[in-house]
């Protein structure tokens, strides 16, 4: 079991792992009755976990403040009738700052008393006898040990090899100091934690601040003095969270506000947020670093400082997803509009108050509810159906299954699907023949937003037409469902950045982008359109100084080659593309060395390869894949084609991520592949790889972490830690043909997870076997996640 913190208090969840972290202790010691805030229920919730059923050695700590209570919490466990009692042993050692490995054996040896006087005779002893004497008494005994003021991690790793995991229930709780903290300022910090009244967002957003502020007594006097006018002030918690907003730096402030376009418990992904921060202007720029770089490090650090709440990793454990509590999103919406930094209305006050919005500059709409509660059923439906339509984008195959549980539910509900189709139909129907009065937004409301620059609805799945401000020529940043026309595409010549969901007119809209030279990000995608639909780019788009980013959810888009010369001077024309990041998804994309010479910086780059006829010279040389390697600053790499790949083709050597989809190329192919030295994640999907044997070569993969196989005919597999000695998740799927996962995998030492969904039956077993293995040897941090059930249709 694990104990962790949460907005709520401290709360428990599954935990496999051998060491669990417990989590930061929240509440103030009370001076007289010697209790702490919420004492009673966080003593319950440690003491199930140290009495639950795991056999296994269980090591949990707490974390927190010195000062704070944890010694006393320490004491009430140590002497609970449910610890005596189950326990043959039980030891108390406090370890300080200026530790002693032989002090602390030798003191864990007197606590046992089993031999009485024993500690005298052995202080004369070595580390390493006494860790053996120590060893011995705790054999096959169930023992409980309480380790006090554990300053460093150093002391465990110094000490661990000496209790002994006899499958019997011994459990090891270590209290610890979240952070050294100066002597001086830590009576102030108890202090100011007193002022928080023990509630742990408040707690958390103030030591969020005073961890990245200056470490004086006169600051840290100051923030005091703050939480305790505000613990006299009705809605004190949000009176603390407002000071927290106060003392941000003031490149971080527009940053936080800007969290308050997003609806309320908003899954926010991390991609999207970034090009709108540095479209709207809000990243300061620094010499030597993209802007996008900057937004990253400003996120991070909002995350540090307890504002913003990780959801969710990428496969390269790169933050993919993010959150922001309630109190902290209503905090941003108070301020920002105290600011007139921006404007969030709902649909319904905005054709009732109009006039709300006049003079804002960043104007964010919120749809009706019962919009969204359909979005949200029809959703659910193109999820049903996204592996009939065997989409390739590798971005939304990953949002789906990097995790491995999602992936488990997605898979039971082809099962589970029956009549909800007919309802989702139904419904669908009744959304599409309201009257034209609800899908266009009032006019006159939107005639008031002339000094809009910005115009953001939720959610932007929506196919409502929208009526655009009055001034769109205006508009910088467009986030939108479904456009009222055609013409007023035609009227966004001041464009930095566009997204939306739900294109009726796509190729239109690209063709007037030739007159958007501010442009920095376009992000299509269309539930309803054509997935392989052409979207033809303007050769202007060569002479777009200021674009990051072109990616396409729905259909490809066609580059055409750049213009060799000027039409007006007969000059050769030297544009580069020098900020742009990002281009996804490219058909039949021509690598030529004028084409790669132009866009120096790319990061990240999906093609499409389709339609090969070599027999009129339009095969693998007439596209110049060979020069792909010239990419020297690409990250993550996406290939698709219905053709074989060229044995000879070689990948940057900057790559982190590859995708290969449909390439067929064989299993010693691979290492090419794997000599890359700085690729973290490789997803080899639907025949990317043909052949019915994988041996590695040892020495590659050194840096893999995550490796995806789906739909091969893979049969043996020969592999062993050496082969992939970083792997920390390993994802297989629909794999009819694999006799089973090499056993040797199990012993490397980084490796979580291992996912199998459609695998045969022997493929299933070998990695619970190697679960089974792992668990006898110690390792309980192995998880392993296979779905029997019969593979759906289509796949």
């Amino acid at each position: 079991m694990k104990i962790k913190e949460s907005d709520q208090g401290v709360t428990i969840t599954e935990q496999t792992k051998r060491y669990a972290n417990v989590g930061s202790f929240i509440g103030g010691a009370s001076s007289s009755q010697n209790t702490m805030v919420g004492f009673d229920r966080i003593l319950d919730q440690i003491m199930d976990a140290l009495t639950g059923d795991e056999s296994n050695l269980q090591i949990l700590s707490v974390v927190g403040m010195g000062g704070i209570g944890k010694t006393t919490l320490a004491r009430h466990i140590f002497s609970h009738s449910s610890i005596v009692d189950p326990f043959d042993l039980h030891a108390w050692v406090t370890i300080s700052q200026q530790y002693s490995v032989h002090e602390i054996l030798l003191g864990l040896i007197k606590e046992t008393k089993v031999v009485e006087g024993e500690g005298k005779q052995l202080t004369g002893r070595n580390v390493d006898e006494l860790g053996l004497r120590l060893h011995q008494i705790l054999y096959c005994r169930r023992y409980f040990i309480v380790m006090d003021d554990m300053w460093s991690i150093k002391v465990w790793n110094d000490i661990k090899r000496f209790f002994p995991d006899d499958g019997n229930g011994s459990r090891i709780l270590v209290f610890g100091k979240s952070e050294s903290c100066p002597l001086e300022l830590e009576e102030i910090g108890k202090t100011i934690v007193r002022n928080c009244g023990g509630l742990p967002l408040a707690i958390a957003a103030i030591s969020g601040l005073l961890a990245k502020s200056s470490q004086t007594v006169e600051y840290w006097e100051s923030v005091a003095d703050g939480t305790y006018e505000a613990l006299n002030m009705d809605g004190f918690c949000f009176k603390i969270l407002s000071l927290s907003y106060r003392q941000l730096p003031v490149h971080l402030k527009p940053c936080f506000l800007y969290m308050a376009i997003y609806p309320e418990d908003s899954i926010i992904k991390i991609s999207r947020l970034v090009q709108l921060w540095v479209a709207e202007g809000i990243v300061k720029p620094e010499i030597d670093r993209s802007l996008e770089e900057v937004a990253e490090d400003n996120l991070k650090d909002l995350i540090d400082r307890n504002l913003i709440k990780v959801r969710d990793y990428g496969s390269r454990n790169n933050i993919k997803s993010c959150t922001i509590h309630d109190l902290l999103r209503e905090l941003c919406l108070k301020e920002a509009e105290k600011e007139k930094f921006l404007c969030v209305a709902k649909i319904h006050g905005l054709n009732s108050h109009p006039r709300s919005i006049n003079n804002m500059r960043r104007l964010i709409i919120q749809l009706s509810l019962d919009i969204e509660e359909f979005e949200e059923r029809r959703v659910f439906d193109a999820d049903a159906m996204e592996f009939e339509e065997r989409s390739s984008d590798e971005e939304e195959f990953e949002e789906r299954s990097s995790d491995e549980e999602v992936l488990d539910a997605d898979a039971m509900e082809f099962e589970e699907r029956s009549s909800d189709e007919e309802v989702l139909d139904a419904d669908a129907m009744e959304f599409e023949e309201r009257s034209s009065d609800e899908e266009v937004f009032d006019a006159d409301a939107m005639k008031l937003a002339s000094c809009t620059r910005s115009l953001i609805i939720f959610p932007d799945s929506d196919d409502r037409p929208i009526k655009l401000p009055v001034r769109s020529r205006l508009l910088r940043v467009l986030s939108i469902g479904s456009m009222h026309s055609l013409e007023e595409i035609r009227q966004l010549v001041n464009l930095r950045c566009i997204h939306s969901e739900n294109w009726s007119f796509p190729n239109q809209f690209l063709e007037s982008l030739s007159r958007t030279w501010n442009l920095q990000a376009v992000n299509l995608a269309s539930k309803y359109g054509d997935p392989f639909e052409e979207l033809s780019l303007p050769t202007e788009i060569w002479e777009m100084p200021h674009l990051r980013h072109l990616k396409s959810g729905a259909g490809y888009f066609y580059l055409p080659d750049p213009p060799s010369t000027n039409s007006k001077t007969g000059r050769r024309d030297i544009f580069e593309l020098k900020n742009l990041q990002t281009l996804y998804k490219m058909l039949n994309f021509r690598c030529t060395d004028e084409v790669l010479h132009r866009i120096p910086n790319l990061k990240k780059l999906g093609i499409v390869y389709a339609y090969l006829l070599s027999s009129d010279g339009f095969g693998w040389d007439h596209y110049e894949v060979y020069n792909l390697a010239h990419l020297r600053n690409l990250e993550t790499f996406t290939l698709e084609t219905y053709y074989k790949l060229p044995q000879n083709l070689c990948f940057p050597s900057s790559l982190k991520k590859l995708t290969l989809s449909d390439c067929k190329v064989s299993w010693e192919y691979l290492t090419v592949v794997g000599t890359l030295p700085h690729l973290e994640a490789l997803n080899l999907m639907y025949n990317a790889v043909v052949g019915r044997e994988w041996n590695p070569v040892e020495g590659q993969f050194l840096k893999l972490k995550y490796l995806r196989i789906v739909d091969t005919d893979l049969e043996e597999w020969v592999a062993d830690s050496s082969h992939f000695p970083n792997l920390e998740k390993l994802a297989l799927y629909s794999l009819d043909d694999l006799k089973e996962i090499p056993c040797g995998l199990g012993e490397i030492g980084t490796l979580r997870s291992i996912s199998l969904s459609y695998c045969s039956s022997s493929a299933s077993d070998s990695a619970e076997k190697i679960q089974e293995e792992q668990q006898q040897l110690g390792n309980t941090d192995l998880q392993v996640i296979v779905v029997k059930i019969k593979k759906p249709s289509g796949l």
